[in-house]
């Protein structure tokens, strides 16, 4: 048999009015099998002469850290009500207990020693609540990132109960996806991870089934700061072309808005019905919403839709067409005045035809703006040797002369964007140099931006009475 377990005097005055403090957080039962003679609220195993295992139930943590001989304070005693509250179980009704733990009288702030209870999930009170699993119906974009930094490979799928996901390293069946919260990386068959998440507007409308080229995500959104839409706005556009920027138009208009969408090839016109048809059921299914209804897609020449037209004015027009200066005399009369009816034009000879046409028809429109939206990647990533090992972090030294032999052993330096970032993930902060540069693969021309704003010509000049004083 063991001797019974003694502490030195500081420690024990130390631990009872420590534990007397902490009292009132700790669970119920924790005093129960305590011979008589205990001071009230002492914990088994810290008063003198205390026979082994009566220790048994102190909550983890209480000892760990106690300062020995300190005089009782408020600093020592919402030490210990922490410990003792974090290992209480919680209370069955938000009303609770008073006292340090519950945030009654004995905590004069009313939030417990804990500080306050936990907010609001994120997202929530007026968002959406945590993102929901993938479930069958979501669009899905598996994603393979080399060195954590650069994508080495995407595919965008529509998740299915018996589909699997197919590609070059290797397969994943669907009923291992489905269930999965976004963001999760699951490996395939040939042992790669995939990060897999829900695909968002921008990554669908660049992975979507298209036919002509799309308006791009940037000229996309330049575009609509141009016209400057908003919820329930009634936008006319021309050149329905894949969906893409019919898409961003919805969501800007929202429910109380609508979209007049016109193009004048069949099948321009029914792969932009299922691109939109397809992004609304994929909505529906991760948002538990439904994503507005507000496209009117009609298969029909701009410049002779004039039924379509009558009797509508639009707050704006984006057009999208190779000949945009012929639509612009019959959709002109229905845009409200001081509005904007922007164009996305593929080159400048395109854009001189627009601004002639403008000219020689006399439309009350003024060129803003002609803009081209260029968009410019950087690679930034730790400096490596060719050897793949991490460069040493060299401090600046001044007057100091650089040899030719030094240049040699710089010019080993290499920037790299493949597997290997274990080595500097374990070095301390600032221990490792950056090489930041562009990158070598940049997004080529898309459009030019042409702004034109619809405004009222000034009444013709008449010359003031001679009797008129100015």
């Amino acid at each position: 048999m063991s001797p019974p377990l003694r502490l030195s005097a500081p420690l024990g005055r130390a631990a009872e009015w420590l534990w007397a403090a902490a009292r009132p957080g700790l669970p119920p039962g924790l005093s129960r099998g305590l011979p008589p003679g205990l001071p009230p609220g002492l914990p088994p195993g810290l008063s003198r002469g205390l026979p082994p295992g009566l220790s048994r139930g102190l909550p983890p943590g209480l000892s760990r850290g106690l300062p020995l001989g300190l005089p009782p304070g408020p600093r020592a005693q919402r030490h210990l009500v922490s410990a003792s509250a974090a290992a209480a179980p919680p209370p069955a009704s938000g009303g609770g207990r008073s006292g340090p733990a519950g945030g009654g009288a004995g905590d004069p702030e009313g939030v417990g020693a804990e500080g306050p209870g936990p907010g609001p999930e994120p997202g929530g009170g007026g968002g959406r609540a945590a993102e929901a699993p993938l479930r069958p119906g979501d669009l899905v974009l598996a994603e393979y990132r080399r060195g954590r930094r650069r994508s080495g490979f995407q595919k965008m799928f529509t998740l299915t109960g018996e589909g699997r996901l197919q590609s070059d390293r290797g397969a994943i069946p669907h009923r291992d996806i489905a269930g999965q919260r976004p963001g999760q990386e699951l490996r395939t068959s040939a042992g790669v991870p995939l990060l897999l998440r829900r695909a968002s507007l921008e990554e669908f409308v660049l992975r979507m089934r298209r036919g002509p080229a799309i308006s791009y995500p940037k000229d996309a959104n330049t575009m609509l700061m141009m016209m400057d839409v908003n919820h329930g706005d009634c936008v006319l556009e021309a050149g329905s072309g894949s969906g893409a920027m019919t898409l961003f138009l919805s969501r800007a208009v929202g429910t109380s808005g609508r979209v007049y969408s016109f193009e004048i090839r069949e099948d321009h016109h029914s792969n932009a019905k299922k691109n939109y048809r397809r992004w609304r059921k994929a909505w529906e299914v991760s948002h538990e919403e439904e994503w507005p209804n507000n496209v009117n897609f009609i298969n029909k020449d701009i410049a002779s839709a004039t039924e379509d037209l009558q009797g509508k004015l639009f707050d704006a027009i984006a057009l999208d067409m190779i000949n945009p200066q012929l639509a612009l005399p019959a959709t002109c009369s229905h845009l409200k005045q001081g509005h904007i009816c922007a164009v996305y034009l593929a080159n400048i000879t395109q854009v001189i035809d627009l601004l002639e046409g403008v000219r020689s028809c006399q439309l009350p429109l003024v060129c803003e703006r002609i803009i081209e939206v260029i968009q410019r990647e950087w690679l930034v990533s730790p400096a490596k040797r060719k050897d793949g090992t991490t460069a040493p972090r060299v401090q600046p030294q001044k007057d100091q002369i650089v040899e030719f032999e030094e240049h040699r052993e710089e010019s080993d330096v290499v920037t790299s964007e493949d597997e290997g970032d274990g080595e500097e993930e374990n070095k301390p902060f600032c221990a490792i140099p950056y090489i930041a540069r562009p990158h070598h693969e940049q997004f080529a021309h898309t459009a030019f931006l042409v702004k034109l704003r619809k405004f009222k010509p000034a009444p013709p000049f008449s010359t003031l009475d001679s009797n008129t004083k100015c």
